[in-house]
């Protein structure tokens, strides 16, 4: 009877430990995902380049890699491009321009509301961890209405930017 009792006290304990590690696993996941997101809406606060290269790039889709050593890159990861110091996640991003629309409260056609989708990515590098989470984003910027984005003048600032972070 007392060997029936630990045999079961140690199954339980197994299962509640791989419960316990899957949802650290889908925790880490997420926030590589989050992390994605986070870092392409951070860099467009302050980078007009990437701005308009979304801009430019119409519907098409821009692969973005956030990585521990290089931080942002403009690309898809690839191997050996991890977040993390076990080297063992991978988060990235794709993002496009969404639309261009009038700027709610504005009675002037100066500027626009250019609205953007990111959709983020945390995965572990090995497929023996099947853990991965996808996030989606939308996310505006508040941007002259024709040509480029520009802020010699800090036109482009407003409380109202990043409404949804």
């Amino acid at each position: 009877m007392i060997t029936l009792m630990g045999v079961s006290a140690l199954k339980s304990g197994i299962f509640q430990e791989m419960m316990a590690f899957n949802a650290q696993a889908e925790e880490m996941s997420f926030h590589g995902a989050e992390t994605a997101i986070n870092a392409i809406v951070t860099e467009a606060r302050s980078n007009n380049v990437m701005l308009n290269d979304l801009i430019d790039a119409g519907n098409a889709v821009t692969e973005h890699c956030v990585t521990l050593s290089a931080g942002l890159q403009d690309e898809a990861c690839g191997a050996g491009e991890v977040i993390d110091e076990r080297a063992a996640l991978i988060s990235q991003a794709s993002s496009r321009f969404d639309s261009k629309k009038i700027l709610v409260g504005s009675d002037a056609d100066y500027f626009k509301d250019y609205q953007f989708v990111s959709v983020g990515t945390g995965r572990f590098v090995q497929a023996s961890m099947p853990f991965s989470a996808t996030n989606y984003q939308e996310w505006r910027k508040v941007g002259p209405a024709a040509g480029q984005f520009s802020d010699e003048s800090g036109l482009t600032q407003s409380g109202r930017e990043f409404g949804g972070e």
